[in-house]
């Protein structure tokens, strides 16, 4: 709007102005002070179309690209597994299961295995809510019977044909993938979180191809397909279990197996390495001095002082290897478990993992240590302990609603796999 002259308007009187440029009236009812000229439609849209043309600052551009990049992602919850099982508590089942097991000659394990894995799944709890075991024992034994018989019978067979030995531990080799599959599924179907039961849903033919075909090749390989064969152990087992109707999805890729196992190799050289140096360097100088002592080497027989020197150097090689293979032992499970976690999700629902390879490795030594220093008596409190570490360090990041999971149909699966994988110690989860 112009200038308009200074005047005085009496408090009754209204007087209207009309705006030169927008033709617009203006009521009057105060006294008017002088105005700045109203800029024109015209020339705020020429400012307007100028400040569109204008080129964005790096530093503009890098501002606006964060604020785009953090409203764009999505907000999600972060829940951390609580574990409040105790040494204490799980001593006591653990002595009861040992002396049951014991006692039964074997048939209680069955039993032993349900409590101990309700045990910690009942005090393992996400968002207020804990897990559960819903297995049967006498499933479990019916597949130990089962399984129990047959390596009885593979143990037995050099009394009575010795040559059905070998046909034997082929037909196990054969039938072991599939014992493999039936122990996920197994594994799977009885673990249940809100009431709603996990699901394996692999294949048989890629449980063949992981178990058997790739283990036949690496000895033609002299091991360099042995990254292979873990990243696709890992990819079996988080790329195929199911929450409900909600699959899981396992995006990684084979180069940081390779690079894992690479700096595996190279850790398991230098143990050698040391191991060897420790062991020649200990016996010989040992030896060195006793000739120099007694004046012959003939002097000390295979039972005197020089037998014993060598005894303590393979005693201290052994030591160095045992705490040199843990530590390459645990640095694959801790780089393996935090990747595999990091590139996983469930639907809507991604994971995390911070666990330590130094940490890991203290406590797994020390759980060692406590174990032989108690005869056997601290292993539920080196279980627990082991087991708190790597619950804390998992976190789950849901973007969703956990309400929004529902529970799937599936029929009950044999216990059979899941007998095998005890029998053989085999890991094939985490």
């Amino acid at each position: 709007m112009g200038k308009i002259a200074d005047e005085k308007i009496p408090h009754n009187v209204k007087k209207y102005v009309t705006c030169k440029i927008c033709k617009e009236k203006i009521l009057l009812s105060r006294k008017v002070e002088t105005l700045a000229p109203v800029e024109g439609i015209k020339e705020r849209k020429k400012r307007e179309v100028a400040t569109i043309k204008a080129p964005a600052t790096p530093k503009q551009t890098k501002t606006l690209s964060a604020s785009r990049k953090t409203s764009d992602r999505p907000k999600g919850r972060t829940f951390r597994p609580q574990f409040s099982g105790t040494a204490g508590e799980y001593f006591r089942i653990w002595i009861v299961n040992t002396f049951l097991t014991i006692v039964t000659l074997g048939i209680y394990a069955a039993w032993a295995k349900v409590r101990t894995r309700r045990y910690f799944y009942a005090h393992t709890k996400l968002a207020g809510h804990p897990f559960d075991y819903l297995a049967n024992p006498v499933a479990i034994l019916k597949g130990n019977l089962i399984m129990g018989g047959g390596l009885a019978l593979y143990s037995t067979s050099d009394f009575f044909y010795p040559s059905m030995k070998i046909f034997i531990g082929i037909a196990l080799a054969i039938i072991f993938p599939f014992l493999i599959y039936k122990s996920l599924r197994f594994y799977a179907h009885n673990s249940s979180f809100r009431n709603i039961r996990f699901h394996f849903r692999g294949g048989l033919k890629e449980s063949y191809f992981n178990y058997l075909l790739i283990p036949l090749l690496i000895p033609l390989t002299f091991g360099l397909i042995t990254p292979y064969w873990a990243y696709k152990r890992k990819g079996y087992f988080f790329n195929n279990f199911a929450y409900g109707k909600t699959g899981s999805n396992f995006a990684g890729r084979i180069a940081p197996f390779y690079r894992i196992h690479a700096v595996a190799a190279v850790l398991i050289i230098l143990t050698l390495v040391a191991a060897l140096s420790l062991f020649f360097g200990l016996g010989a100088g040992s030896i060195a001095a006793l000739v120099a002592k007694l004046g012959s080497i003939n002097s000390a027989g295979p039972g005197g002082k020089i037998g014993q020197a060598m005894l303590i150097g393979a005693i201290f090689s052994y030591l160095t290897i045992m705490l040199l293979f843990t530590i390459v032992q645990q640095y694959v499970f801790v780089r393996l478990t935090n990747y595999c976690w990091h590139h996983s999700r469930l639907g809507k629902v991604m994971f995390k993992s911070d666990i330590q390879v130094r940490k890991l490795v203290w406590i797994q030594m020390t759980n060692i240590l406590a174990i032989i220093c108690s005869l056997g008596l601290m292993a539920p409190w080196a279980k627990i302990r082991r087991a708190r570490y790597i619950l804390d360090n998992l976190a789950v990041e849901a973007y969703c609603n956990l309400d929004e999971f529902t529970a799937d149909v599936a029929e009950d699966e044999s216990a059979l796999g899941d007998a095998a994988t005890d029998f053989f110690d085999f890991e094939i989860g985490l």
